[in-house]
């Protein structure tokens, strides 16, 4: 009499388990990599997307000086810029900080939390 065997041994799902476990192990820090750069990258996109409303404001003639902060959602310059402050997606609870040139050419850099986020180059970003 022939024996059918239906299914898998224990042993051989503990095998599959354990292969899955290690390539979990070994691809996990490299996703979180990418999240954290596209986080990054969409400060940088948003804090271009800023200077760039308020260097149209400063040329439309809008008197703006000094420097502005907002939270996320609210007018930008109480108004006169036509933008909305973004959220950053890396620090969700950070504000975006517009420092205007004090010889009146526009934006000078934008930060957040603390680190300019512009004008940067590739890269040079980074929260801990």
């Amino acid at each position: 009499m022939k024996k059918d065997n239906k299914g898998f041994s224990l042993v051989e799902l503990i095998i599959v388990i354990a292969i899955m476990a290690v390539l979990i192990g070994l691809l996990a820090p490299q996703y979180l990599k990418f999240v954290k750069k596209s986080k990054v990258s969409a400060d940088v996109s948003n804090a271009q997307a800023l200077a760039t409303a308020f260097n149209v404001a400063f040329a439309d003639g809008v008197g703006l000086t000094g420097t502005y902060t907002g939270a996320k959602g609210t007018d930008c310059a109480s108004g006169s810029v036509n933008a909305q402050w973004p959220e950053s997606k890396l620090v969700p609870t950070a504000s975006f900080v517009v420092y205007m040139n004090s010889n009146g050419n526009g934006v000078e850099k934008i930060t957040l939390d603390g680190s300019k986020v512009w004008p940067t180059t590739e890269g040079s970003w980074s929260s801990n």
